[in-house]
């Protein structure tokens, strides 16, 4: 009988040496499969890790923590904020105007960076929250519009209502063109809350004392913080007029002829030109901003009268 058609049963033991070989290789094709899909997984973790860990589109100086609107001048300042904190709005409302007006004419160039103080104080993520979404909302090129909207709607120090992303979320409504998938899986993945806390540690290590801070810096081609001088915080004031007058007196040292400088209509009316601005009033006054610290004990919330920048990304 053909020896290949034989069909008869087997001896056991012929059936148990070929068992052990057949399941090492089902075995082994099994472990490839799982490195392969383990490999995959992980590559698509480190991809969103990645993109997690990235700072917003179009950020600038240290560590790329600051959101810049460009007057391209040889004067940058830069404005340390918590959207959660009533005294940022305070400042934003006295100094908001004279800051864009600086940064349209071409004085001055404007970092925003983003902290998280009163979640510390308060408890609570709303100011990491909000921060993060400003972020989201930078990618998109509408940080001004967005900026201006929580800032319309800030919640009283004590209400963690930015904690919400769905809040947040639904005021993006309000700006055109903002809620999109994108904006809002950048909310809920929180992508750039990493950004934020980046911020806040360093604002902290700087001992800058409580937002809101402004810091100036008479450098166009660094905007790192080393070198840069605070020139309005809790302990020092000014009027939105001798702000002005300061920076322009700075831009003005920095420019080698003051005729490359425009002149700035301010809001009381008048015409600040770089030549009156070379002697500039530099004592403070008792209707200057309410500092971080008084600020944060005012328990009527200001009213908001707050504009998008014009010069802004959007």
């Amino acid at each position: 009988m053909d020896s290949s058609t034989d069909k008869s049963p087997q001896p056991a033991g012929a059936q148990v040496r070929k068992t052990p070989w057949r399941r090492w290789v089902t075995a082994g094709a099994a472990i490839v499969a799982i490195f392969v899909v383990a490999g995959l997984i992980g590559s698509v973790v480190r991809a969103h890790k990645q993109t997690q860990l990235a700072p917003p589109a179009g950020t600038t100086g240290e560590s790329a923590l600051a959101v810049p609107e460009w007057g391209h001048a040889a004067v940058t300042l830069t404005v340390y904020e918590d959207m959660r904190d009533p005294a940022t709005l305070s400042f934003e409302n006295t100094y908001g105007a004279t800051l864009r007006q600086l940064v349209a004419s071409g004085a001055a160039n404007v970092l925003y960076r983003e902290t998280t103080g009163v979640d510390t104080t308060q408890g609570g993520s709303g100011s990491l929250q909000a921060g993060n979404a400003l972020g989201c909302a930078l990618d998109a090129k509408k940080f001004a519009d967005f900026r201006a909207v929580l800032l319309n709607h800030q919640p009283a120090e004590s209400d963690d209502a930015f904690a919400s992303k769905g809040h947040l979320i639904t005021l993006a409504k309000k700006v055109k063109g903002l809620d999109t998938d994108v904006f809002r899986a950048c909310v809920d993945n929180g992508d750039h809350k990493v950004w934020v806390q980046d911020s806040t540690k360093l604002f902290s290590a700087a001992n800058l004392g409580a937002v809101p801070v402004l810091q100036m810096q008479v450098d166009a081609t660094d905007t790192n913080s080393a070198g840069a001088q605070t020139i309005l915080s809790s302990t020092q004031s000014l009027t939105p007029k001798q702000l002005q007058d300061r920076v322009l007196a700075a831009a003005v040292a920095a420019t080698p002829t003051s005729a490359d400088l425009p002149s700035i209509s301010v809001t009381n009316g008048a015409t600040a030109t770089p030549q009156a601005a070379l002697t500039p009033s530099t004592s403070p006054t008792a209707s200057a901003t309410p500092s971080a610290k008084d600020g944060a004990k005012d328990k009527k919330k200001p009213t908001a009268t707050v504009s998008p920048s014009a010069s802004a990304t959007h």
